[in-house]
């Protein structure tokens, strides 16, 4: 057998052709050279590179070194520009950079692009690596990632558990379908008794967020039947921990028409969306040594706004509430997306996509 050879792997930098050897060639063109005699005087090159080299500036009698060696650098920058599809298009650079602060992700940006070039609405895509590409040739851009602005916390959730033999466990739960399935989850503070309570649906992912001034069972189940009213007759299940809060958890059955099942102890990965939103909201103004009795309802329900209308893509670029209209028979395009409660206050950057208070307007397909 042939052994394969492989070919070396020569730094391209070192491959260019200078400026000086460029000053030769002219001169030597001047003098009627040949081709090889140009090669065998610079030594490294060869015959087909220096015809190459002088075919493309003009010829042997229109050669110049300056004005070879200006198209050379730029025959560099764009070819280093065109590696980065964002770069070149100016509706793809404003789009990604909007939409960065309004919080979106690479991955959220990308699917985004492409649901509604599916659509239609627009013309050009990027792919998620291609927007991390160019945000990190950009300083500045790069702060704007989730992963960036929020320090993880390592260490298991802890959590309380109640022994109780009428509970179900998610272990047990059937297959989900459908719209109606709620994850439930409190995001507490060590300042008081305030807490969020955050209710995220598992197929379209819309998020229901109050604040509530204590967890007494009664209040809380009360807050609950409320949130989801608007849904009457569509929610199939709630997923809880197992807080205190939920012990009366047959009357909260009873008031909603849902099936409750606990996730198991020590077990996040049980509810793990309704886990994953509370980082964001976290990340939104409300950090972990924050009083939550501060927080206004109005801040609150910018939160919840940019949760239902920024795209996701574990639903193919639509955000959570076209994925609720789809759900209901209807397919809707909203145009408007709602700012980052941090990154794009209302007295922030100005956007094309509107900000808190504009209303919220689609348009039927």
């Amino acid at each position: 057998m042939k052994k394969i050879r492989k070919n070396k792997k020569v730094a391209n930098k070192k491959a260019h052709i200078t400026y000086e050897e460029r000053v030769k060639i002219e001169a030597l063109l001047k003098e009627d050279c040949s081709y090889n005699q140009i090669a065998k005087n610079l030594g490294r090159r060869s015959k087909s590179c220096i015809g190459d080299e002088v075919k493309k500036n003009g010829g042997k009698k229109k050669y110049s070194a300056k004005k070879a060696q200006t198209r050379a650098k730029r025959r560099q920058y764009y070819k280093k520009k065109t590696c980065n599809k964002v770069a070149m298009s100016r509706f793809l650079t404003h789009f990604v950079e909007r939409a960065l602060r309004l919080g979106w992700s690479p991955e959220r940006i990308s699917s985004r692009l492409k649901f509604l070039q599916d659509k239609g609405k627009v013309n050009e895509y990027a792919s998620a690596k291609s927007i991390r590409k160019y945000i990190q040739k950009r300083p500045g851009l790069e702060a704007l990632l989730f992963r960036k602005r929020v320090k993880k916390k390592p260490g298991i959730k802890r959590g309380a558990w109640i022994k109780d033999k009428t509970r179900q466990f998610v272990d047990s739960l059937a297959k989900i379908k459908g719209f109606g399935n709620f994850e439930v989850d409190f995001i507490v503070s060590s300042k008081s008794t305030a807490v969020l309570l955050v209710l995220v649906d598992i197929v379209t992912k819309i998020t229901l967020i109050r604040k509530l001034p204590n967890r007494i069972n009664d209040q809380v189940n009360q807050c609950i039947v409320e949130m989801v009213s608007p849904y009457e007759g569509y929610v199939k299940t709630l997923i809880p921990d197992n807080d205190i809060a939920f012990a009366k958890h047959q009357e909260l059955s009873e008031l909603t028409g849902a099936d409750i099942f606990f996730a198991r102890p020590f077990r996040s990965t049980d509810k793990p969306l309704v886990e994953n939103s509370n980082e964001w909201i976290r990340a939104m103004g409300i950090p972990k040594k924050s009083d939550i009795a501060d927080i206004s309802d109005e801040h609150i329900a910018r939160i919840q706004e940019w949760f239902n209308h920024t795209p996701r893509e574990c639903l193919g670029g639509m955000t959570p509430f076209e994925c609720f209209e789809k759900e209901m028979g209807r397919d809707t395009i909203v145009e408007v997306y709602p700012r980052h409660p941090v990154l794009s206050p209302l007295s922030g950057l100005a956007s094309v996509f509107g900000g808190w208070g504009t209303p919220i307007w689609h348009s039927q397909i």
